[in-house]
């Protein structure tokens, strides 16, 4: 490589570094001291039966708890989600939802879908030969008023899902942390 490529190179990632960043200037952000946990789980195997490309509505309920938040003002709800999932037709995705808003900590849409959602996909294609499981652990929070909540966590599949080898989620679990 030439010098002045080389310099051209430099100078061209040291202004980016320097850039502001979209992400940076727009966190969302919520505090609070959690005194209370719920958690709740799905033993064995659950089938996948929504397409998300391609169905209406674009994603099924996994699994549901209610809580109730105490005090009298704002509180920051926090909710961790893991399960096994097995991916049959290139991907897998999550949506956590409390009173059907979709929490912070989501992708802004896949496939052209705008739902926010979390993706587990393929790493390449002769993965989809072999079913692989993916461990699937994300972290999500809401600011949300006093008193009872509904929190879902939704799933969908990929576009091709075929009767008999559906995708799977095993063993999933939700633990909420909230006041």
């Amino acid at each position: 490589m030439k010098r002045s490529s080389q310099l051209i190179c430099f100078v061209t990632v040291v202004a980016s570094l320097a850039m502001p960043r979209n992400g940076l200037a727009q966190a969302v952000t919520c505090q609070d001291v959690s005194s209370r946990v719920n958690a709740v789980a799905l033993p064995s195997n659950h089938n996948i039966t929504t397409k998300f490309q391609l169905d209406t509505p674009s994603l099924q309920v996994l699994m549901r708890t209610r809580i109730v938040v105490q005090g009298t003002t704002p509180s920051c709800v926090v909710a961790n989600l893991s399960a096994l999932t097995r991916i049959t037709d290139n991907y897998v995705v999550y949506q956590l939802r409390i009173d059907g808003v979709p929490m912070e900590g989501q992708t802004g849409g896949f496939f052209g879908i705008p739902d926010p959602v979390i993706v587990a996909t393929f790493d390449d294609a002769d993965e989809q030969l072999v079913d692989p499981f993916r461990i699937v652990s994300h972290a999500f929070f809401k600011k949300v008023a006093p008193g009872p909540h509904l929190i879902e966590v939704m799933v969908a599949g990929g576009s091709n899902i075929i009767p008999g080898f559906e995708p799977q989620v095993v063993s999933p679990v939700l633990t909420v942390r909230y006041r």
